[in-house]
């Protein structure tokens, strides 16, 4: 059985202030658990300034290097939430995740295959659907509005995805959607979901966390039942399942 914990950091407006609010929740969490197998961050933990330009780094640049440190010292897999990136073979940057092991060696990295809003015109879209091995599980990463498509999801379990990770950035008027989707994907597909949101404020809209791990409760076959650990709402903090 895998354990998973989704972290929801309040995004400040200095990076060296969200890394240090990351590592604050990590040993929180350790001072009220023993283990966990997995941690994923949200899509967004780093602040966004108007000129989006400046929010993009070098490919496995900075917040990569310290995530991959985090993973290495506290001997835990972790998905990097979304890092924005310069590719040498990309027209345009990336929004990929990444996905470390316990020994802070990169495993793969995912790149968002469907772009919303904005990042349509600033960003080049994933082309490839990648499934990673961790601890005897299979799990796909799907951002944020992956998860939107049922075919992107369904593509990940039928090629053997036991679980599906979600790195979001939901605002609060984006919630109560978000919420019908991340269900139907897990009852679609009889695969434990698990999404992790924004808490903070980026620019105009207000992200309130509220971070779900979605997974089925024991010997419900007919109907199923859905069982969901969420993560505080308009606070930082964490999930654990």
């Amino acid at each position: 059985m895998v354990r998973v914990a989704c972290l929801q950091p309040e995004v400040f407006q200095e990076n060296n202030k969200c890394y240090s609010e990351i590592e604050k929740i990590i040993k929180d969490f350790y001072s009220k658990y023993d283990s966990c197998d997995i941690i994923c961050l949200p899509e967004r933990w780093v602040p966004l300034t108007n000129g989006k330009k400046l929010d993009i780094q070098t490919e496995r640049g900075k917040n990569y290097q310290f995530i991959k440190n985090l993973a290495k010292e506290y001997s835990i897999g972790i998905i990097s939430g979304a890092i924005w990136e310069n590719r040498l073979d990309s027209i345009k940057p990336r929004i990929t995740s990444y996905f470390f092991d316990n020994f802070g060696e990169e495993i793969g990295r995912q790149d968002k295959i469907h772009l919303y809003s904005y990042e349509r015109k600033n960003f080049e879209p994933g082309e490839e659907l990648r499934l990673f091995s961790f601890k005897n599980i299979c799990f796909a990463i799907l951002i944020c509005f992956d998860m939107a498509f049922f075919e992107t999801p369904r593509l990940a379990a039928e090629n053997g995805a036991e679980i599906l990770f979600s790195p979001t950035q939901i605002s609060v008027e984006g919630m109560e959607n978000w919420e019908i989707y991340l269900k139907a994907r897990a009852l679609e597909n009889r695969i434990p979901v698990v999404a992790c949101n924004t808490f903070g404020k980026l620019l105009k809209s207000n992200f309130p966390g509220h971070s779900k791990i979605i997974s089925f409760v024991k010997d419900f076959i007919s109907p199923s039942k859905l069982r969901i650990v969420e993560g505080p709402f308009d606070s930082s903090g964490f999930a654990f399942d």
